[in-house]
C-alpha cells in the first residue's frame, strides 16, 4: 500500500491518540461526572453516566417530550421542536435561565436518532443549528455545541444512560459558571431525569 493512502487513516488515529484523558470530577448518588480539556477550547467537555430503573422504551418516550425538558433539564426554562426533519431527526430550541447579571443563553440544536438491536441500544447526535431561527433580541446564543445522549438497555426494566457534551457558551462567562457546566449541571441534569424516568 502506498504511504499516501496511508494517510488519511494515520490522522484520524493521531487525533483520536491526541484527545485528553476523561478525569472523574464527581461521583454522587449513582451518578459519575467525567471531564477533559478539548483542544482549542477554554471550556471542557464532560460525560455523565447513571442507571436507571427504566426500560429504554421509557426513556425515548421522555426525550422525544421536547416541551417536558424544563421539567427535568436543569435551568432549562423554555423547550420545544421547531421542525421534523425526518422521522429520526429535527430541529429544537431551549431557553437556559442564568444568575444575575449573566444573560440567558438559548440554544437551536439538530438532533438525530441511531439505533441499535444487539445490544438495544439509541444515541442521540446532538449539534449546534445556531442560524435555523433568527437570534433573539437580549439572549446569547450558543453558537457551538456538539454531544450525544445513549441510552443502552441492560435488561426489560434497566437502562444505563450517557449524557456528553461539548459547548462554547459564547459572551462574558465568569470562571464559576464555566465550571458548573461541565460538572453541577449535568449532574442536576441526570438526577432529575432519573426522577422523572423512575415515577
Amino acid at each position: 500500500m502506498r504511504i499516501s493512502s496511508l494517510l488519511p487513516f494515520l490522522a484520524l488515529a493521531a487525533a483520536i491518540f491526541a484527545e485528553e484523558p476523561w478525569i472523574r470530577s464527581l461521583e454522587k448518588a449513582g451518578i459519575v461526572i467525567e471531564t477533559r480539556k478539548v483542544s482549542g477550547s477554554d471550556y471542557k467537555e464532560f460525560r455523565a453516566t447513571m442507571r436507571v430503573n427504566a426500560s429504554l422504551q421509557k426513556s425515548l418516550a421522555v426525550m422525544q417530550d421536547f416541551n417536558g425538558y424544563k421539567s427535568w433539564m436543569k435551568d432549562c426554562k423554555e423547550s420545544r421542536r421547531l421542525v421534523e426533519l425526518s422521522p429520526s431527526s429535527g430541529i429544537v430550541y431551549s431557553l437556559q435561565s442564568t444568575p444575575w447579571p449573566i444573560s440567558e443563553r438559548e440554544a437551536v440544536v439538530r438532533y438525530s436518532y441511531q439505533k441499535t438491536a444487539k445490544p438495544a441500544t439509541a444515541l442521540i447526535w446532538l449539534a449546534a443549528a445556531p442560524d435555523a431561527l433568527p437570534p433573539t433580541p437580549g439572549k446569547v446564543r450558543i453558537a457551538k455545541l456538539k454531544g450525544y445522549w445513549r441510552f443502552r438497555e441492560l435488561d426489560a426494566g434497566h437502562t444505563e444512560v450517557i449524557y456528553s457534551m461539548h459547548s462554547e457558551p459564547g459572551g462574558s462567562l465568569p470562571g464559576w459558571a464555566a465550571a458548573g457546566m461541565v460538572a453541577h449541571l449535568p449532574f442536576e441534569t441526570l438526577k432529575k431525569l432519573r426522577e422523572v424516568l423512575e415515577r
